[in-house]
């Protein structure tokens, strides 16, 4: 059989997640010239650290168990046992995230000093409010995981899609209405959330009431918690790989660097999305895959093919980031002037994007031999390497340090994942074409960012359009996947 027959339906589930993703991170994408025109650095680097903190309690909210119900429910054989693991743990999760967000609300005053620094506190948003419309948001968004995964665990994508996307569009329109109609400031962009999140649990409830009616079991509770806990300290160190280098910046340089850092690793998780909408469709994928006799070279394949569509896109964005943060519509840029030194944050938020891909296919050899601990470990000590390196970059280069603190993090994550996958699970990876699409992209980005040369628009199109011709003089392509691409432009004349 071609290994390109399972990689199709990877593909087709990872294209519709990622046409749902796109669509639900694009909102917040084109909010950016709202934040970046109507807000300071300082109150949008506010805004930055709230979400830091969302993105961590969110993690703590699910304590793993949503890792546990993914690779229960997909393996189990028996309706009656996916119902009872569905019941466990949509019970479980809903009535603890009530409890966490009781306590958010009732000591928010007492927390605000502990959240948030003393420049933070000085820049004139109510915090008190923000810490309780979060404790909302995160109730809605824990109560919503088990259904939300329910669906990517029965391949049910499209209807996982309609549901994202009718969240990004209230998303937007609670924005509009909060932020120009109500004029509510920082404060009105996670009142937005709320409302949004809100909506998405309201969308869940017939999936609810049509998947319950399992018993809760402690057995299957044990067994949920026994192998998900471990992915909480991952979990973890992800989130705070992603978002503690805002914390670090306000503390060590300014409320107004976290801003601008903020602004420019949003455009940066451009990368973000595709990797999102592989991660999405993998899990059940690889699971299921790992059945079948050639599933070590379609992983193999993958890796290929996930690298190739990265340094692609980093490509495109790296080589013409700063014409489209001054793009100007009317009488406002793409992004507020004082946010357009953010551009150089962006590069190496995408390459550390490209290793969290690398991180996410390494992962699966663990995941399949139940070695979640190492992967926590790994993890744990990725998260160390980030603090680290923020700790002595920043102070020399500011938010640029912190991206590079990431990708160094990111990058001795990915290795070391590597190192122990082969151990248990080894793969023959495609070293060669690996290799070759690394250099080509190397030399294209070189020639494109020569700072002496200062190469027009023009010039760095024609570089971007001779990386394919790049790769075929290099003898990337394989003889099947050149008669792909024949008849794809065979269908398009």
């Amino acid at each position: 059989m071609s290994l390109y027959q399972p990689i199709k339906r990877l593909v087709r589930h990872s294209a519709i997640y990622g046409i749902g993703h796109i669509l639900s991170r694009s909102v917040g994408f084109f909010l950016l010239p709202l934040y970046t025109n109507l807000f300071s650095t300082g109150g949008f680097g506010v805004a930055g650290l709230a979400m830091t903190w969302l993105t961590v309690f969110t993690l703590l909210y699910a304590y793993g168990l949503d890792a546990g119900f993914m690779r229960f429910y997909v393996l189990a054989s028996q309706e009656r046992e996916r119902r009872a693991i569905f019941s466990t743990a949509m019970w479980t999760l809903s009535l603890s995230s009530l409890f966490f967000s009781l306590l958010l609300v009732l000591f928010a005053p007492r927390l605000v000093a502990l959240f948030f620094g003393a420049d933070a506190r000085a820049a004139g948003v109510d915090l008190v409010m923000i810490i309780r419309l979060l404790a909302g948001i995160l109730f809605c968004d824990t109560a919503a995981f088990i259904p939300l995964l329910l669906l990517r665990a029965d391949e049910k994508s499209w209807l996982y899609v309609l549901i994202k996307t009718g969240s990004a569009l209230a998303l937007l329109a609670a924005n509009l209405y909060c932020i120009l109609h109500l004029k509510m400031g920082v404060e009105g962009l996670f009142a937005a959330n709320l409302a949004a999140s809100a909506l998405t649990l309201l969308a869940l409830v017939p999936l609810l009431l049509r998947s319950g009616g399992g018993h809760f079991s402690r057995d299957w509770l044990r067994q949920l918690l026994r192998f998900g806990l471990p992915f909480l300290p991952t979990g973890l160190a992800i989130a705070l790989l992603d978002s503690a280098d805002r914390l670090l910046l306000e503390r060590l340089d300014s409320v107004a660097a976290a801003g601008l850092y903020s602004a420019g690793a949003r455009v940066g998780m451009v990368m973000g999305l595709l990797v999102a909408a592989f991660r999405f469709a993998w899990q059940p994928y690889f699971l299921a895959t790992s059945r079948e006799k050639e599933a070590k070279k379609i992983f193999s394949r993958i890796l290929t093919y996930m690298v190739a569509a990265c340094l692609t896109l980093f490509l495109l964005m790296s080589l013409f980031i700063d014409e489209l943060l001054r793009l100007r519509v009317g009488g406002y840029s793409f992004f507020g002037e004082p946010f357009w030194a953010s551009a150089r944050v962006v590069p190496p938020i995408m390459l550390a994007s490209l290793f969290y891909a690398l991180y996410l296919v390494f992962e699966a050899a663990l995941y399949l031999e139940k070695k979640s601990g190492l992967i926590a470990l790994v993890t744990i000590a990725g998260l160390g390497v980030s603090l680290a390196f923020n700790l002595l970059l920043i102070p020399q280069w500011g938010p640029l340090g912190s991206a590079w603190a990431r990708v160094i993090a990111y990058a001795c994550m990915a290795l070391g994942l590597f190192v122990f996958a082969q151990r248990c699970y080894p793969v023959p990876w495609e070293w060669s074409r690996l290799l070759q699409l690394c250099l080509s992209a190397a030399l294209i980005y070189a020639l494109g960012k020569l700072p002496l040369l200062h190469p027009p628009v023009a010039v760095r199109l024609a570089l971007f359009a001779a990386w394919p011709l790049l790769l075929a003089a290099a003898g990337f392509f394989r003889g099947e996947e050149r008669e792909i691409i024949r008849g794809f432009f065979r269908k398009i004349m």
